[in-house]
């Protein structure tokens, strides 16, 4: 047992370890810069790090769960264990939206456990893509019946209907992509291919169909999302709350409406900063001018107090991130580690993109965190579960590597 922690901790991913720590604790820093102000009007004077506080217990905890994680849970028992975790998290969920549904109350889409809420819909999207990717990789290469396909399709079909239900749209989004993108990068088994029975040609057109939905599907939620607005009659957005969020061009002509507020003050944070920030601590909009400063819109505060510079630092540093998860993805021997790998890098550029799209204005704002830097538990919790997944597939892989080599040399 003793050789076998000793293997894990000189395994890790050096580069994914360093950078999942820089942002996990700057994340936070960032926090205390953003909602000091907040804090302390909300919580008191005595309270000006009541967010960073918890946001840094919360970072200190997710660290302390992936050790554990790391020593003792190998990807054999990934499967089952997402799968019931899934399970739960859907059962817990759907019972609070049906009861909301039938009181008449309001369907938010959170948990509440001693005191601290969760957001069941971060924790979904981390659990599907492990269970949904294991699950896909064993039945590509015909280690699972054919027919129980269905199971996870299933489950991911309920879970964004679930979502949706509950309000959380963002997310909701995130997943059907997420979905989507797993399913086509997904082969059909080589025994239905080549079979000629009539079961199997069905089911083999139902899958390659099924990746021409998810494809077609995926480009038409991006039509929506950004032309949704050209497409939908102006008096139905109007009447939606929900669907008035279509309504993303030319925020600051629409100051007095929410999402035209919080957008133009986003604007003008990143206008304030300029090159190099006007200086940690000397943000103007993060004080109740810019609405979530330290959660979804923390980005254009960081940029406001050190400037684009740092903005785009940020952002190289996530795609450098994000390579190198894609790089883990490609060189893992096993098609089901493949597959997670590539649904969680998936997973992760997502939540950038539909973060960053909204503040900026390119796509409708849908209030989704951005990754290690915007405030919330559940959050961080699950990204940083995510990198934790992302270890012990490296680390594996790296096993498995050296063993290859061991027999090469065994063999000759």
């Amino acid at each position: 047992m003793k050789k076998r922690k000793v293997k894990v901790l000189r395994n890790l991913n050096k580069w994914i370890l360093v950078l999942t720590i820089i942002f996990a604790f700057g994340g936070a820093f960032f926090i205390l810069d953003a909602s000091s102000i907040s804090a302390t009007l909300t919580y008191g004077k005595s309270s000006p790090y009541f967010f960073f506080s918890r946001q840094l217990i919360f970072v200190i905890a997710s660290f302390i769960i992936a050790i554990i994680i790391l020593k003792t849970v190998d990807t054999k028992a990934y499967e089952p264990l997402s799968g019931i975790a899934s399970l739960v998290i859907l059962g817990i969920t759907s019972i609070k939206v049906f009861s909301n549904v039938i009181t008449g109350g309001i369907s938010t889409l959170t948990i509440n456990i001693a005191g601290i809420q969760l957001q069941p819909a971060e924790f979904l999207k981390l659990f599907l893509t492990i269970y949904v990717g294991s699950f896909l990789g064993k039945w590509s290469n015909c280690g699972k019946p054919k027919w129980l396909i269905i199971f996870p399709l299933s489950m991911c079909l309920f879970s964004v209907i679930l979502v949706v239900a509950g309000g959380d749209l963002g997310s909701a989004a995130i997943m059907l992509a997420l979905f989507a993108l797993i399913i086509v990068s997904t082969p059909i088994r080589k025994d239905i291919i080549n079979s000629e029975n009539k079961s199997d040609i069905i089911l083999k057109k139902a899958m390659t169909s099924l990746k021409y939905i998810a494809v077609i599907g995926l480009f038409g939620s991006v039509a929506l999302l950004k032309f949704g607005y050209k497409i939908i009659p102006e008096e139905l957005l109007n009447q939606s709350q929900r669907l008035s969020r279509l309504i993303y061009t030319n925020p600051c002509d629409r100051y007095e409406e929410q999402t035209g507020y919080q957008v133009c003050n986003g604007y003008i944070a990143i206008d304030n900063g300029g090159l190099f920030g006007v200086g940690a601590g000397k943000s103007v909009q993060k004080y109740l001018y810019l609405p979530e400063s330290h959660t979804d819109f923390i980005f254009p505060i960081i940029v406001e107090e050190f400037g684009v510079i740092t903005g785009v630092i940020i952002i190289l540093l996530y795609m450098f991130l994000t390579y190198l998860i894609f790089k883990v993805a490609t060189n893992t021997y096993d098609l089901s580690k493949s597959i997670i790998c590539y649904g969680i890098g998936i997973y992760f550029m997502l939540h950038i993109f539909v973060n960053l799209g909204g503040v900026l204005g390119i796509i409708p704002l849908t209030g989704v965190p951005l990754p290690f830097l915007s405030y919330g538990g559940s959050s961080c919790l699950a990204i940083i579960g995510a990198f934790t997944v992302i270890q012990r597939i490296y680390i594996e892989n790296q096993i498995e590597k050296k063993n290859r080599e061991i027999n090469k040399i065994v063999n000759k």
